[in-house]
């Protein structure tokens, strides 16, 4: 499986964008501040601190038992929630889109809401349905409270699979004793691995593998790209050279990170990159909000704001060069559109929106992959793992871990056992 990577930052530059733009000798002049980033995040991988990048080197024949199960089964359910479950569902829906017309049918229970579980429940047949509970801490509450409905709903109706259908992956707690009480099948999530760079580990390769994704060619994709960042050349490293273009962007009042890919397979990966970006880097009054657009439905609710509204953003458009499927424009009526194919268009939309901002004066990076397959989504996927691994250190916050996330959970547990009680004041009620 090949493919090709391209990351074109021409839109930064003080010679496009004027005095919103940064200068190339004003990169190079930062090189000691870029290498010294660099460098921490090389050493805190000797250390053995991030295991996002041993996972690379992990094997992956560990994953041929829960695929061999797999064909038994007709459903996949995933039960999980923020980086136990955004890793997985952006990569299958980047090789195989949204239809969820290909065996095995997956469904995903990221809530704890009830109407959801309610509709999985209808839409498959649970005695042959593969089902993941994943939680790193084993205690996650949404992922526990979804994987105990099913239990119950599977005991009461006497629901007996011909093969265990539970695999568990996580690294302790209560999910850990449930699997080996149980015995599941079970899969060890790495104490240096967290869950918004878990992907290339067991909490997206254990049910990849199941879903006929090429996982082989997903982390030889990752493998490439971590080659090339070795470099200390920040003009040859695409993921030090986004980090520092956002740093210098957040800097410079652009608190906003639009991503906007012109192909519906990579909305998912846009909700992944979301994640990553803001639990990551949102610390001590520092980080960017990143949004998602698709292109190029957004144009037509959104790019009004971003070409007119406030200077806050900074762009990375993402285009893919090759669709698996295309279609000519045939009309009898007179039309501009004749003879072209829905490729052309959606690629000349991007151009011209890509050309229109740049215009105006807003700064905007693009990525181009010659296909979009497990290859180039590895490299898309770990390069943005290792960019915020950059971006961490230049801003000289720890990168790898959420403390607010922490307490709004202890809120929430005090919210259920009726230590908290919600009370309004002031509220607007309509009958």
């Amino acid at each position: 499986m090949k493919g090709t990577y391209k990351f074109n930052f021409d839109n930064v530059l003080k010679d496009k964008i004027g005095e919103n733009g940064i200068s190339i000798d004003g990169i190079d002049e930062l090189r000691d501040f870029t290498n010294i980033a660099k460098a921490n995040v090389s050493k805190k991988y000797e250390n053995g601190e991030l295991g996002f990048i041993e996972a690379l080197d992990k094997d992956l024949d560990e994953y041929e038992k829960v695929k061999e199960l797999s064909k038994e089964f007709e459903y996949v359910i995933i039960i999980g929630i923020g980086g136990s479950i955004l890793g997985s569902k952006a990569v299958h829906q980047g090789i195989y889109g949204s239809s969820n017309t290909y065996h095995p049918k997956v469904f995903y229970l990221d809530n704890s809401d009830p109407e959801k579980i309610y509709e999985t429940l209808k839409a498959v047949k649970l005695e042959k349905t593969l089902i993941f509970v994943i939680s790193k801490s084993g205690n996650t509450v949404e992922t526990l409270a979804n994987y105990f409905v099913i239990k119950k709903h599977m005991d009461k109706n006497n629901i007996i699979p011909a093969k265990p259908n539970f695999v568990a992956i996580t690294g302790g707690g209560l999910l850990q004793k449930i699997a080996e009480k149980e015995g599941y099948m079970c899969y060890k999530v790495p104490e240096n691995v967290g869950g918004r760079f878990s992907v290339l580990s067991a909490v997206g390769l254990a049910p990849l593998a199941c879903l006929n994704v090429d996982i082989h060619n997903l982390v030889k994709g990752a493998r490439k790209m971590n080659d090339i960042c070795h470099t200390d050349n920040i003009f040859r490293n695409p993921a030090l050279l986004n980090a520092l273009i956002h740093y210098k962007m957040d800097n410079r009042g652009k608190k906003i990170s639009l991503m906007m890919p012109y192909i519906g397979r990579l909305h998912q990966f846009g909700m992944w990159y979301r994640q990553l970006w803001a639990e990551s880097l949102g610390k001590d009054g520092n980080g960017q909000t990143p949004v998602i657009a698709l292109g190029a439905t957004d144009q037509h609710s959104q790019l009004q704001l971003y070409m007119d509204g406030p200077e806050d953003k900074i762009m990375t458009f993402l285009k893919v060069n090759k669709f698996k499927q295309d279609y000519s424009i045939e009309t009898d009526y007179d039309s501009d559109l004749i003879e072209h194919k829905l490729s052309e268009l959606i690629i000349s939309e991007q151009l011209g929106t890509e050309q229109s901002i740049t215009e105006k004066g807003i700064p905007n990076v693009k990525i181009t992959l010659s296909e979009l397959n497990e290859y180039t989504l590895g490299m898309l996927m770990y390069g943005y793992e290792l960019q915020t691994a950059y971006c961490g250190e230049l801003l000289c916050i720890n990168a790898f871990n959420q403390p607010a996330v922490e307490h709004a959970k202890k809120l929430s547990h005090a919210v259920l056992k009726g230590s908290i009680v919600e009370k309004s004041y002031n509220e607007i009620k309509i009958e």
